[in-house]
């Protein structure tokens, strides 16, 4: 007599059950991770400035426009699939003990990095007037975009970007899913970032990886408990 091995209907259900639900934490993990490369490669080939004026800075755009396009859209995509990716850290937090702070702080980030990938088309608009119009002309539209009443309501949101990410990492770190010390990496990274990113693109790509470091490290556990859960 043999004894048959073929899992039930039930268990075939519960196993594909499972392996689905894994997928979506995966998704994040992968975009956590390529969302700071892509950061890092937008700053790359962003055009450098030295001296930060508007004039000077739609100069630098217009001044090679397929560099400018690839720099815009590595950095929309790479603000995106953070945006995304960071709405399933709350499901890296077992217990009550820092879930409030991660979910509050996924949500402001994806708002602010959501917020900020949508603004990166002002680069097409910033080159296409810097190479169709006069100097004076290009500055006056860029100011007049800046100064628009209701624009707040969109660009308002940028420091989301910064209280977000520090929220979602206090609270994995009081969870114990990551270090206390990626808070000092981020905003020493987000720093460098600011100091940097106009005038010397490697060293702002590099302070890119250095700050988004710990949203790859969100991503790579999202992608290691899903392996282990299935």
């Amino acid at each position: 007599m043999t004894t048959s091995t073929i899992p039930t209907t039930d268990e075939t259900v519960v196993k594909t059950a499972g392996r689905t639900r894994s997928v979506m934490p995966v998704a994040a993990g992968l975009a956590l991770v390529a969302g700071p490369l892509l950061w890092s490669a937008g700053m790359f080939t962003s055009p450098p400035t030295e001296v930060f004026t508007d004039a000077n800075y739609i100069a630098s755009l217009a001044k090679d426009s397929t560099l400018t396009q690839v720099s815009a859209l590595c950095l929309h995509y790479g603000n995106l699939l953070i945006a995304l990716g960071i709405l399933a850290a709350p499901g890296l937090v077992r217990g009550a003990r820092g879930l409030k702070m991660v979910i509050a702080g996924s949500l402001a980030t994806a708002l602010g990095f959501a917020n900020v990938s949508g603004m990166i088309l002002s680069d097409w608009w910033n080159y296409s007037t810097g190479t169709q119009l006069n100097s004076e002309q290009a500055v006056e539209i860029f100011r007049t975009v800046k100064e628009s009443s209701m624009l707040w309501m969109w660009d308002g949101t940028e420091p989301f970007a910064l209280v977000g990410p520090l929220l979602v990492f206090a609270g994995l770190a009081r969870a114990g899913v990551l270090r206390w010390w990626t808070m000092a990496l981020f905003v020493g990274g987000f720093v460098g970032l600011m100091a940097l990113g106009s005038a010397a693109p490697l060293l702002a790509a590099v302070a890119v990886l250095v700050g988004f470091g710990p949203f790859a490290m969100v991503g790579l556990r999202l992608i290691q408990r899903s392996r282990i859960a299935s």
